[in-house]
């Protein structure tokens, strides 16, 4: 997954709650701190999976990528519930790039990929209603690293990063430079 940063994820807060959906969605608001862009699937812990993700991480050979958010949706209902979440303007450049990176470095892991995905970031999997969309201020994210992360079976739930890896950042004017 990718997490963003934490001068995007406050902007994120700040959208959510300026259109005061915290208030509509109470419990069901996803902690903005697990908020985050799938680039794979869930996996099960099996015998090496671990040792096949870690490896696949350091085989994804990608850019990074600039997502701007500019509103908040939902989706229609499903056995899961009702989604809310964040969505991006147009096919972001390199999002399908980053992407295809991700399962091609699955693959040659041994591990099949087979979910597709959108560039979003889920505030609600559970709302209680439909939502209207919100057009947001746009919101750039560059996605500057992949994480591995394990998702907690505890209350309240979140998710352990275990692994990072970045990603390259050339021609992209948003890229987060780390600093040692």
């Amino acid at each position: 997954m990718a997490r963003p940063q934490p001068e995007v994820l406050a902007a994120m807060v700040q959208e959510v709650s300026q259109h005061r959906l915290h208030t509509q969605l109470g419990a069901a608001l996803f902690a903005p701190e697990n908020w985050h862009q799938s680039l794979s699937g869930p996996y099960r812990d099996e015998p090496g999976r671990y040792e096949q993700l870690l490896q696949a991480g350091s085989r994804i050979a990608a850019n990074c990528c600039v997502l701007t958010l500019n509103r908040i949706s939902s989706l229609p209902a499903t056995a899961r519930g009702i989604h809310w979440a964040f969505r991006a303007r147009g096919q972001p450049q390199g999002f399908r790039e980053l992407l295809r990176a991700v399962r091609t470095a699955l693959s040659a892991a041994g591990v099949n990929e087979e979910h597709a995905h959108s560039p979003h970031v889920t505030i609600s999997y559970r709302a209680p209603m439909p939502l209207s969309t919100r057009v947001i201020t746009p919101i750039d994210w560059s996605i500057d690293e992949v994480q591995l992360v394990l998702a907690g079976d505890s209350q309240p739930y979140h998710y352990r990063t275990l692994e990072r890896w970045p990603l390259a950042t050339p021609g992209y004017p948003y890229a987060q430079l780390r600093l040692l």
